[in-house]
Formats: structure tokens, C-alpha cells, sequence
């Protein structure tokens, strides 16, 4: 503590006459209770009064919403030092990495009944399902792919599988032998043709589309979708997590971890995300504001045995490098210094 105290003045009712030997045995008496069993039952006393102070007191009488509000903004806009998104990038490549190790199938992960509800649940969300068909059929994309399908269709049937050609015995054969010998002596004529049927299909493409939408809305109702999912099921249910991360190189996921992480930035700094999270605040406060904290806790599994046995296996061995590098007994003394200091006049 440097030099001795002069002129000690103990406490009120305290028959001590050396200060600095009581500051001393202070001090041990603080750094024993950072040892073993001292800190397990420091630590299970300090979380059971907790516990039993926060099943006295609201969450409305812990904290206000809108703090609760603007603690949560403060945290989502403050993440954004020089090696943020570094630490998020290695984070991800880490977990590829673990991935590409793992000798886990689909089936260890995601059980054959589990892959069904979620189908069949996702195929039950009516409005959204059409908001997307709509949006996927009306695409410039779905349209090209089903002009496609549709002359590719057309073609094949008419050289392939002539209904009349059929009927003729040796028919088929000449019509190849004319379609090579058309083709031999006016190279241009197919393609002119192509070009025809091409401009045909996309004339008429409208009332395909729109007869394929109608088709999707009607097919895909709960049985269809279940019979899907049990066939991709069987597909895929062998098939090792492995694989799945081999399908994003690790370009490819920087690339993928750069551009959400701009996307967050922009949304954060959103009035729409603010307005989110008060909502939410906002409605859990007006369901739970009254509720004490302790059972609000207990209600998601967090109890008093559960916070002790989470937080001895994590503070021992920081505590016990703590003790002895000698950081916790220069706070101590840093903390009780001041207290003596105060009785030595």
C-alpha cells in the first residue's frame, strides 16, 4: 500500500490499533473469496440474491422500453469498428471449414417428420405462396423458360413424333430423309422456320403463363407437397452435410458475407428498423411489463441453479489468472485504499 498510515483512526467500535495490518487483512480476506471453494460459494450466494431480488421487481420497474429501445439502436449501429466485418468474415469461413470436416448426414441434422412440417407448414401460407408464384410467373425469366420448354416441345413432337408419320408404314423414315434433304438444299429454310415457330410461341406465351400459374396454385396443395418432400427426402437424406459446403467456394462466401453485412449497415441506419424493434419492445412490455424478471427468466429456462452452473465453468479459470497474475488484489487495494486512507487523518 507505499507507506505506513500515521495517526490511525479506526472505525467507530473497532478495537484496532494497527490500520495498515487491518487494511492488510482486509485485502486477504477479499482475495480468499476469489479461491476455490471461496468463489463457488461467493458466486452461487451473489446469483441466488439476485435471483431473489428480480422476483421482487417488474421488468417495467427494471428498466423503461424506450431505454430498452435505445440501448438495443446504440448496440446494432455501434458495431462497425475497422475489423468488424473481418471478425464476421473468419467467423463464416470458420464455420464452412467445420462444415467441410463433419462426417454428419442430412439425416443426423433434420429428421424425415421435421422436413415434412416444415413443407407442408410453408405450403399452408396461401398469401404468401401466390405473392410469390405471382411474382416468379411474371418474370421475364419464367417467360423465356417456358417459350423455350414450349418450342422445344413443339418441334420435337413435329419431327419425332408425327401422329401421321406413325400411321405410315416407313413414313418416319422419309420424313428424316426429307427433313436432311430440305435442310441440304435450302440451309436457310429450317432456321426460318425456327425463327416463325419462335415468334408463334412468343405471340401465344401470355395465356401459357397464365395457365401455368393457375396450374402451380391448384397442384401444389398439402398431399402434392408432402409427396415431395418425401421424395427430395429420400433424396438427400444420406448425403452428407459435407457436400452443402462445398457448393459455396470460399470467394464466393466473402463475396456473400461482405454484401450482407453492407445490407445491415444501410438497414440499420433505417427509421424502419427502429420502428421494428419498438414495436416489439413496445408489445412484449405491454404483455409482460408487470411480470417479475426472475419468472420472466424462468419462463425461457433461465433459473438460478442454470445461471451457477453456466457462469462457475466460465469465471474459474478467468478468476484463477485473474488472482494470480496479481490483477484482482491491485483492484482491491485500489478499492480499500481510499476507505483507509480516509481513518489515517
Amino acid at each position: 500500500m507505499g507507506a505506513r498510515l500515521d495517526r490511525p483512526r479506526p472505525p467507530q467500535g473497532a478495537p484496532v490499533t494497527d490500520l495498515d495490518a487491518m487494511y492488510e487483512a482486509h485485502v486477504q480476506f477479499e482475495l480468499d473469496r476469489f479461491s476455490e471453494p471461496g468463489l463457488e460459494a461467493q458466486l452461487r450466494g451473489e446469483v441466488e440474491a439476485l435471483f431473489a431480488w428480480l422476483s421482487q421487481v417488474s421488468l417495467a420497474e427494471l428498466a423503461r422500453p424506450e431505454t430498452v429501445v435505445a440501448v438495443a439502436m446504440d448496440a446494432a449501429r455501434g458495431l462497425d469498428g475497422p475489423d468488424a466485418l473481418a471478425l464476421i468474415s473468419d467467423g463464416a469461413t470458420s464455420v464452412q471449414h467445420t462444415l467441410r470436416e463433419s462426417t454428419e448426414t442430412v439425416e443426423d441434422v433434420l429428421s424425415r417428420d421435421d422436413a415434412k412440417a416444415w413443407a407442408t407448414t410453408l405450403a399452408g401460407l396461401d398469401d404468401a405462396r401466390s405473392a410469390l408464384m405471382d411474382q416468379v410467373t411474371t418474370s421475364s425469366a419464367y417467360t423465356r423458360l417456358v417459350a423455350h420448354v414450349v418450342y422445344h416441345g413443339i418441334k420435337s413432337y413435329l419431327l419425332k413424333e408425327n401422329v401421321l408419320a406413325k400411321r405410315i408404314p416407313g413414313a418416319s423414315s422419309l420424313v428424316r430423309l426429307g427433313q436432311r434433304g430440305l435442310g441440304a438444299a435450302a440451309p436457310g429454310l429450317e432456321q426460318n422456320v425456327d425463327r416463325q415457330l419462335i415468334a408463334f410461341v412468343d405471340a401465344n406465351i401470355a395465356d401459357t403463363v397464365r395457365d401455368s400459374q393457375r396450374f402451380l396454385d391448384e397442384m401444389l396443395d398439402e398431399d402434392l407437397v408432402s409427396s415431395m418432400s418425401d421424395e427430395a427426402w429420400a433424396a438427400a437424406a444420406d448425403r452428407p452435410i459435407a457436400a452443402a459446403a462445398d457448393l459455396v467456394t470460399e470467394d464466393e462466401l466473402s463475396r456473400l458475407t461482405e454484401l450482407a453485412w453492407q445490407q445491415w449497415r444501410q438497414l440499420r441506419d433505417t427509421a424502419l428498423l427502429e420502428r421494428v424493434v419498438a414495436g416489439v419492445v413496445d408489445d412484449y412490455y405491454a404483455d409482460h411489463g408487470s411480470t417479475p424478471v426472475a419468472d420472466l427468466l424462468a419462463g425461457v429456462g433461465v433459473t438460478a441453479e442454470y445461471a451457477t452452473g453456466a457462469l462457475l465453468p466460465l469465471a474459474g479459470q478467468a478468476v484463477e489468472h485473474a488472482v494470480t497474475s496479481g490483477y484482482v488484489e491491485s483492484r482491491i487495494r485500489e478499492r480499500l485504499t481510499a476507505f483507509y486512507e480516509s481513518y489515517a487523518g
